[in-house]
Formats: structure tokens, sequence, C-alpha cells
């Protein structure tokens, strides 16, 4: 049987809708699935916006959804009417803060809930790491046991790992840390949770902005110790823990546990299309970098530079679905699936930066910026060693940079300038030293962004070289046939790093990422011309399918 007839009439719960993995799985399932029964959109209202109206605003503007819209044209809103249904909710909330009368239609009839929703911080405040990405598993698994399917795919990361260097196993033992310390994932949670409760009786009160910087630090101690580099992955990985010691004496409420580890997720490789991103990622630095004059790079050049185009974790997570829905309904964790690209397809950081290098040469040979054309266009980045002086660089290029600009900003051709050249020259040079002032002050502050980030980054760049295994994902896709392998499967191994990186990935972050680190918006898509059907979504209440009618709205008056 295809995929597709597998996932024909399936109803799915999914999380995290209004990130980037999300919203390209939604596309991807919508355009190469369409017979699935339903796809229940969790979101949370979020200043002033209702959940649906929240994601009516995706399916308008988002250009992840553009192929769909292109395609279905005026006959978009049916569409989705026909596919989508919203539901208001909050993963730190128990049962997903879904409304218990919005439950009882949704239970009976949901065969599996994805929860991808996760806070992706490096460097959260550990309260919110934890009530998001912890709690949050939790929740979902209290949820899909209580469905019709009773399964869980959870996403997660190949990072849980942890810190070293060595070949990674696609397994989870519960209870043993990275670095092979016994620790109880129950204990754990509870501790974490006093830390912060002590630190917040001490401080919150008086300085909040204390009490968040020492929860920040105990909280890293305790990553560290047990061989999390962050409390990104610490949390990532106590989640995956408590799954997998989830234990409940009555049948009716147990549930079976698929983990989806995806490696560094970038810019998709073919859909929505070739390009697109969103947010900032592990190579955004980077790439940033090798635009400026700044190019001494703190990497290790023969470590692996696990990537993979979020296109391909889609299809991995559509493969981690459709074998859950296969296996009989159980209990613990049932299979745990890695989507990356180091064990079959390997790319270094080395063989990164030297493709970025050379997309930024090609891009500033053309340009009509002299500086551009004949300085940036011939400069080589430098792989630095990790000595303190190296530590010093983008410190120093930060205060350079603003001391120049502060310098440029007290220029006044009355102090600099003979009369006879000040009566000529002075106010256009006046003009031009303000102008390179606020660029200098633009650059100074993403020096500043760059440089946190790469310290964030340390230990994915220089100090670990991990190998992901992918067996799973890549035997599943072995045996499928002709038509469904083009549609699903895992196609890491096809990929050409050179052209992926030179035509894909450098110019999807120049348009989608990067503009973020010097403040500004990522575009939009022009709002698209949506059916009546389409439009109610934002008069929906949470449950309802797309397109079918409230009360109020046949009444003709407005609801949320």
């Amino acid at each position: 049987m295809s995929i597709r007839e597998e996932l024909r009439g399936k109803q799915v719960l999914v999380t995290g809708v209004t990130g980037f993995v999300a919203k390209v799985w939604v596309a991807f399932l919508l355009e190469r699935a369409p017979e699935i029964g339903r796809i229940v959109l969790l979101a949370r209202g979020k200043r002033g916006q209702s959940a649906a109206s929240r994601v009516q605003r995706l399916f308008e503007r988002s250009p992840c959804f553009r192929p769909l819209r292109e395609r279905h044209g005026e006959g978009f809103g049916a569409f989705l009417a026909s596919r989508i249904e919203v539901v208001s909710g909050d993963a730190r909330r128990p049962m997903l803060g879904i409304d218990e009368r919005v439950l009882e239609d949704l239970l009976p009839r949901l065969d599996a809930i994805v929860h991808i929703a996760g806070l992706t911080d490096f460097v959260p405040d550990p309260r919110d790491g934890v009530a998001v990405n912890v709690r949050g598993a939790q929740h979902a698994a209290d949820l899909a046991a209580r469905t019709r399917g009773k399964r869980l795919v959870h996403m997660s990361t190949c990072f849980v790992a942890g810190q070293g260097s060595r070949v990674v196993p696609e397994e989870l033992v519960a209870g043993i840390a990275p670095n092979g310390t016994r620790f109880d994932p129950e204990g754990e949670l509870l501790a974490i949770d006093s830390v912060c409760a002590a630190i917040d009786a001490r401080l919150d009160k008086d300085d909040p902005a204390a009490a968040r910087r020492e929860r920040i630090d105990a909280g890293t101690r305790r990553a560290l110790a047990l061989g999390w580099p962050n409390l990104y992955t610490y949390t990532k990985g106590l989640s995956e823990h408590l799954l997998a010691i989830r234990e409940t004496d009555d049948p009716s409420s147990s549930v079976a546990i698929t983990i989806v580890r995806p490696s560094i997720v970038e810019c998709a490789h073919e859909t929505p299309f070739s390009g697109w991103n969103e947010g900032m990622n592990t190579s955004g630095p980077l790439v940033w970098l090798v635009g400026t004059p700044h190019r001494r790079m703190p990497f290790a050049p023969k470590h692996h530079f696990d990537v993979v185009p979020v296109d391909s974790v889609a299809r991995g997570t559509t493969l981690a679905l459709v074998h859950a829905l296969r296996e009989r309904a159980g209990r613990g964790v049932r299979g745990v699936w890695q989507l990356a690209s180091s064990d079959h397809n390997p790319l270094t950081l080395g063989r990164a930066l030297d493709l970025s290098t050379l997309a930024r040469r090609r891009q500033y040979a053309k340009s009509d910026d002299p500086f551009e054309r004949f300085v940036l266009a011939h400069l080589e980045s430098v792989l630095a060693s990790r000595s303190a002086s190296d530590d010093l660089v983008l410190p120093t290029a930060r205060k350079a940079t603003r001391a120049l600009r502060d310098a440029l900003v007290s220029f006044d051709p009355e102090h600099y300038l003979p009369s006879s050249l000040r009566e000529r020259f002075g106010e256009g040079l006046a003009k031009r030293a303000q102008r390179a002032a606020k660029s200098l002050g633009n650059t100074s502050r993403t020096i500043g962004q760059v440089e946190q980030m790469l310290r964030v980054y340390q230990p994915f760049v220089w100090d670990d070289d991990l190998v992901f295994r992918t067996d799973t994902v890549r035997e599943a896709s072995a045996m499928l046939g002709d038509e469904d392998r083009a549609l699903f499967g895992f196609d890491v191994h096809t990929i050409d790093w050179r052209r992926y990186w030179l035509e894909v990935q450098i110019p999807g972050l120049d348009t989608w990422s990067l503009p973020l680190l010097k403040g500004e918006r990522a575009p939009e898509d022009p709002a698209c011309v949506i059916t009546p059907a389409l439009r109610e979504l934002v008069a929906r209440e949470a449950v309802r399918p797309v397109g079918a009618p409230s009360a109020m709205v046949a009444m003709g008056e407005e609801a949320e």
C-alpha cells in the first residue's frame, strides 16, 4: 500500500505550526498526501490575536504556503476547509491547554499526535525551557493516551547526544546521561524546579533580571555536569528520558511513542521551494561573517557539519508517522529516527566555509561598491585556533567599529577642512559621514549578535564531532516503491553539497535569515485572495472545520 493510501482518512493533531519545521511539514503533507483526513493545528492566541487568526495569517501570507495558494487559486479556502481544523491551546498546560468540551469531539477521532512545538533558544530561562520542552512533551503524551490511536510522534534533536566526539546510535537508554552519569529523570525535573523556586524567592521581586541570569547559570551548570552542552539540549534530552520511563498501571492510559531527531535544520532543498528558511540557524553567523572583513573563523575544519534540509526532515517525519500508524498501539518508546547527513553524505565545517567564501567572492566581484569589488572579493577566510587571542577577534572588531562610528558621528567640516574646501565639499562630506556612522553602528550591533551566537554554537562547530546513525529512516526509504520514494523517501544521500550550498543555502539565508541580523524583517507574500470559507477561520470556535459555519456567522455577527 502506498504512503498516500496509508494516510488516507487519518486524523492527526500537530503542535508548533507557527514554527519553521512544523509549518513546512504541514505544507508538505497538504501537497503530497492530500488524501489525509484531517490535520488539526494547535495554536495559542498571542498579542490579541486568536489562535484561528494566527493560523489564517500563515495560510494567507507565509511564503511556505505559496505553492499551495498558487496551485489551488480561488479554491484554496475550500481545500483547507476539507483538510484543516484549528484548536486553541498551549503546550505548557495539561492536555495541551485544550478545552475539555473540545476534547470530547477530538479524542475519539485522532489517530496520532505529532508534537513539534518546542523552545529552540539555546540559552533559555530554565523555567521556560522546562515548561515548553519538558512538560510540553509530557502533556502531549498524556493527551495522546486519551486518543483513539494512542500514538505520539515527538520531535527532539540529534544533539541530545550531548558532548564528545563519537558515532551516535539510534537509541535511548533511560536514566543514563550523555556522559554516562546515572540520574533519575523525575528527580531531575523536581530538582530544577526547586532550584529555580529558591532563586526566585531570593531575587525575583527585587531584581528579576538578576534572578533570570542566576537561573540560567544554575541550569547550565547542571546541564554540563550531565554532559549536555547547553540548556536547550538538556531540556530536550530530559523530555526524552521522561517519555521513556512513562509508566501507568492503567492500559487505557498507555501510549506508543516514536522519537524523531533532526540534526541542524537548514534551507529547503525543494519543498515548499528551493531556499525557503525562517529565523536564524547555525550556519547564519558563519555565512554573515564570511561577507565581512572579519574572517577569522573559530571552527574545526575536519569536524562534521551535520545539516539537513527542512524538507528532508518533512520526508523523514512522514515516514516515522506512517510506521507508527502501522504498529499496534503499545507502551513506551517504540522507535528513534535520526534525520541527519553525517553518516552517509558528510559535509565538514571546512567545506562549508570554503563554499560560503566562494559564494561571497562571486557576489562581490559583480558589486558596484569599490570596497566590495576590490577588497572583500579578494579576502580569504582563515580558520582560527581556539586560543585566548582568537577569542578576542570579534570583541576587538566590535570595539574598533564602534570607535570609528563615534569618530564619524562627531565629524565636523568646520574643524577638519580649510574654508576653500569646506564651502565646496563640507556639506556633502558631513552627510556621507553620518551615513557611514549609521552603517557602522548597525555593523557593530550585528558583530555583537554574531559574537554571542558563536559562543552559543561553539560546542557544535569546535568542541564536539558527532556522527549520527540514520539506519531507520534509510531502511524505511529503501522499502518504498519508486513513486513513494520520489515523494517521501529520505533524500539526503542525493544532495550535492556544492550545488546545495551555492544555489540553495546561501541565497536562502540572504533572503530569509540574514536580514534578521540587520534588524530587518524577512519578506512576506501579499495576502492571497481567499474564499469566504477561509476568511471564516477567524470566526471559528476552536475545533470546527475551516469552512463550517458557526451560529454567530450564520446570523451575520462577528465572532473570534
